[in-house]
């Protein structure tokens, strides 16, 4: 059982980045690394080191980079990697105890830590399946680890009109993992930490335009001819939880209404 990191960065001529993804842990000759590099001709990543593969890509988006690395992949196991991680000790043999304990399982996820020490998000109590869009809704992508052969015979990948990069900058990981679960994959969440990344999340400030587009956009692919009533329920969500102020709540709902008519000319 091979592990593959899939690590998403943009213009990186040098590999100092990579110090500070595994610190403390020899990663040049332990682990299977391939990298997708966005950049431009003038900054290209060049690899010697048979273990870290580079490709180097002139489109951009994330989710982009993502589908790129799936496509490329030749781990049994690939983990989804930004460079903006640490991984924590021993963070192997917790990925292939899991999958062993958990041999259906064609997704786990783990959890994050933080440098600060405060939670990053909430997390279940205990692992067990994640078997309803309730519960894989609030994935982040670095705490995904998927089975490459599984994902491939399904044609799984990101939805490339969502993610950083893309007009909806959110939500791609939820997606992502609701075609798994359409598919009849097992996806399972497991309590372990497996990298640490700093407090700051996309999704910290729920009240922000760029997450309710994402929000909206995804109400349209799943409620068509309600969106709407399903955009103005968010919208009074996010002014009981005060993520937004009343004087918002109009303003709010039309960047939704915005996002909703985008995503149907996207996808027409």
């Amino acid at each position: 059982m091979t592990l593959e990191i899939l690590i998403s960065t943009m213009n990186r001529t040098d590999f100092l980045f990579l110090e500070a993804m595994f610190v403390n842990i020899d990663f040049y000759d332990k682990f299977n690394i391939l990298i997708i590099n966005q950049t431009t001709q003038d900054k290209l990543l060049r690899s010697n080191n048979e273990k870290i593969r580079v490709i180097n890509s002139f489109e951009f988006g994330l989710t982009k980079s993502r589908n790129l690395a799936i496509q490329n992949a030749v781990g049994d196991i690939c983990l989804v990697a930004d460079d903006d991680i640490q991984y924590v000790k021993g963070f192997d043999d917790i990925v292939k105890q899991a999958f062993i304990n958990n041999r259906k399982a064609s997704i786990i996820n783990f959890k994050i830590d933080t440098f600060c020490g405060n939670n990053y998000k909430t997390y279940p109590q205990r692992s067990k399946v994640l078997n309803t869009k309730k519960k894989i809704r609030p994935t982040s992508s670095v705490e995904m680890v998927f089975k490459r052969v599984d994902i491939l015979n399904n044609n799984i990948l990101f939805n490339t009109n969502f993610g950083l990069g893309s007009y909806f900058p959110s939500g791609e990981e939820y997606l992502f993992l609701k075609v798994a679960l359409n598919k009849g994959l097992i996806i399972n969440f497991e309590n372990e930490f497996t990298v640490k990344h700093t407090l700051n999340r996309s999704t910290s400030n729920a009240g922000n335009d760029d997450f309710i587009k994402a929000q909206a956009a995804i109400y349209c692919m799943e409620n068509r001819k309600f969106s709407y009533l399903f955009l103005l329920k968010f919208i009074f969500f996010l002014l009981r939880k005060k993520h937004i102020k009343i004087k918002e709540v109009i303003y709010k709902y039309f960047v939704g209404v915005s996002a909703i008519k985008m995503y149907k000319v996207l996808t027409i």
